[in-house]
């Protein structure tokens, strides 16, 4: 698996081989068309890679989060057991071949309890899923209307007996969509429905969620 490590060197409960190892980053630039990341170095140096592990010391706990595709971290303090988990992440891409894997929210290592791991991401590239849609919608807000690809999953909530589903735009939407709550409805074929914005990534994506009948089902 072709893997970059940012920070001081791979930790060697990852269990990598060879991987390129940047001491930092001076950005970082994922394309959802490749589902590959580039890292820029502080030389101006660039590496191109489907998964980024990012060993530098952080407060932030979060090994994973949502809007982060093929991201992970090993902030500290309990870098080994947050390592292993990451190798969990690694050993799971290649076992399923997904191209693309998203955790689902925030993922942080509890030493409490163990943590599930393909439970709580979305896998993509490997096989097909009836709950999974990628491709293009109209999605509308305010008075605007606007042709855009989305991803957009899915699941039954035993708890609630709802529909849950939730998934990313990709390219802009217009400055309102900037305000968390923001209501838009997506349009797939003859299928329309209610979401609102969740969060804007720092690639210019919108992440969006909706409770009810999909609009890709």
């Amino acid at each position: 698996m072709n893997v970059v490590v940012i920070g001081a060197g791979a930790p060697p409960e990852l269990g990598l081989g060879a991987c390129t190892v940047l001491a930092n980053a001076a950005g970082t630039r994922f394309d959802n068309d490749t589902e590959t990341w580039t890292v820029t170095a502080g030389d101006g140096r660039s590496v191109t890679a489907p998964v980024v592990v990012d060993v530098r010391p952080s407060d932030s706990p979060v090994i994973a989060g949502h809007g982060f595709p093929n991201y992970f971290r090993v902030p500290g303090p309990d870098t080994r057991r947050q390592a292993r988990y990451v190798a969990r992440c690694l050993r799971m891409i290649e076992l399923s071949g997904a191209a693309r894997v998203e955790a689902r929210g925030r993922i942080v290592v509890r030493r409490w309890r163990p943590q599930p791991v393909a439970a709580r991401f979305y896998l993509t590239g490997s096989q097909p899923d009836p709950e999974l849609y990628d491709g293009p919608a109209i999605v509308r807000i305010g008075g605007d209307e606007i042709a855009r690809r989305v991803r957009l999953t899915g699941h039954l909530d035993a708890i609630d007996g709802r529909y849950h589903w939730q998934g990313t735009v990709f390219g802009e939407l217009p400055d309102t969509a900037r305000m968390r709550s923001t209501t838009v409805t997506v349009t797939i074929e003859e299928r329309t429905a209610d979401a609102r914005i969740v969060e804007r990534t720092p690639w210019g994506t919108h992440m969006i969620a909706g409770v009810g009948a999909p609009p890709f089902a």
